[in-house]
C-alpha cells in the first residue's frame, strides 16, 4: 500500500481570535457619556428652577394684593387704632376712701360725704400725676364700696412706687387742719413723703398744721391697715374736717390746687429718695 495514500489530509484548525482594548476610545466614551449625564441633570434642574420661579412669582403677587387689600381695609376702618406705648416713667396708687354704703364722715347736716370728697381730689390728683407721665393707679374712680383688703391688695398687686390715700377728717368736737398719718415704724422714704405733701399743702393755704403723725389716732402702737398692708411707702392724708366750716370753705376753694400739690409731693419724693432712678 501506498503509505503516501494513507496518509489523510490535516483539518485546518481555526485560531482563536486576540482582541486589544483600546483604553484611549474607552476613556473618550466614559467621558462622552458623563458629560451628557451632567447635561441632562442641568436642564431637569433648570427646568425645575424656572417652573419654581413661576409658581413663587404667582405667590408673591397675590401675597402683594392680599397685602395691599389688608391695608386698604385697615385704612377705611375708623375703630383700627395702634396700640398705645407706655411711657409711664413710674406707677402710684391713689386710695380715694371708703365710698358706696361707706359714706365716710359727715358735714353736720349730714348732707355732705367724705366719699365724695376724696374721690373729687382723688381724680385731680390722678389728673395731674398723668401730665407728669406718671402711671396712675386708683382703688376706685367712681361711687363703689372698696374693702381695706381690696385696696391693699391692688397696690401690691401694682408695682407702684407709692401709696397715697386721700381722707378728711373728723372729731367730735372742734378741730380743723390738716394731717398726714404714716406707719408708727417711721420709715425713712414713708415720712419724707408724708412732709412733703404737708407743704405742698400748707403752700397752698390751710386753717392748721396737724403735722406728720405715726401710728394711728389714738394709739401708736398701731398703723391704719392702708399703711400697715402696702409694700411701698404709703400714707394717709386727712384734708381737713368735715364738721368745720372753714376746713370746708377751703376744700372746696382749693380743691385743684391741693390736687398739685399732692401731684408735685409723690413725684418730688420719688426723685428725691431715688424711689425711681433718673427722673428728669
Amino acid at each position: 500500500m501506498d503509505e503516501e495514500r494513507n496518509i489523510q489530509p490535516a483539518k485546518n484548525t481555526p485560531r482563536k481570535k486576540k482582541y486589544r482594548i483600546l483604553w484611549d476610545r474607552v476613556i473618550i466614551a466614559l467621558v462622552a457619556l458623563i458629560a451628557l449625564i451632567v447635561g441632562i441633570v442641568m436642564l431637569i434642574s433648570a427646568l425645575v428652577g424656572a417652573i419654581k420661579g413661576a409658581l413663587s412669582k404667582d405667590d408673591s403677587s397675590s401675597a402683594v394684593k392680599a397685602g395691599a387689600q389688608v391695608v386698604s381695609s385697615q385704612q377705611e376702618t375708623p375703630d383700627s387704632v395702634a396700640q398705645p406705648v407706655d411711657n409711664s416713667l413710674f406707677t402710684v396708687v391713689i386710695d380715694a376712701g371708703h365710698g358706696g354704703e361707706d359714706v365716710g364722715s359727715t358735714d353736720f347736716d349730714g348732707k355732705r360725704y367724705e366719699k365724695d370728697d376724696c374721690l373729687r381730689v382723688a381724680k385731680l390728683v390722678e389728673k395731674y400725676l398723668k401730665n407728669m407721665d406718671v402711671n396712675v393707679v386708683m382703688t376706685r374712680s367712681d361711687d363703689v364700696y372698696v374693702t381695706l383688703d381690696d385696696r391693699c391688695k391692688i397696690a401690691n398687686d401694682s408695682n407702684a412706687v407709692i401709696f397715697v390715700s386721700l381722707h378728711r377728717n373728723y372729731y367730735d368736737g372742734e378741730a380743723q387742719g390738716v394731717e398726714v398719718w404714716v406707719h408708727n415704724e417711721r420709715p425713712e422714704n414713708d415720712t419724707a413723703l408724708a412732709q412733703n405733701i404737708l407743704d405742698g399743702l400748707k403752700g397752698v393755704g390751710v386753717t392748721q398744721d396737724r403735722g406728720v403723725n405715726f401710728g394711728y389716732r389714738g394709739n401708736e402702737y398701731v398703723n391704719y391697715q392702708v399703711n400697715r398692708e402696702t409694700n411701698m411707702p404709703s400714707c394717709l392724708v386727712e384734708l381737713g374736717f368735715m364738721q368745720d366750716g372753714q376746713d370746708n370753705q377751703l376744700f372746696d376753694d382749693n380743691c385743684d390746687a391741693y390736687a398739685k400739690a399732692i401731684a408735685d409731693a409723690i413725684y418730688k419724693t420719688a426723685k428725691e429718695r431715688e424711689l425711681v432712678k433718673n427722673l428728669p
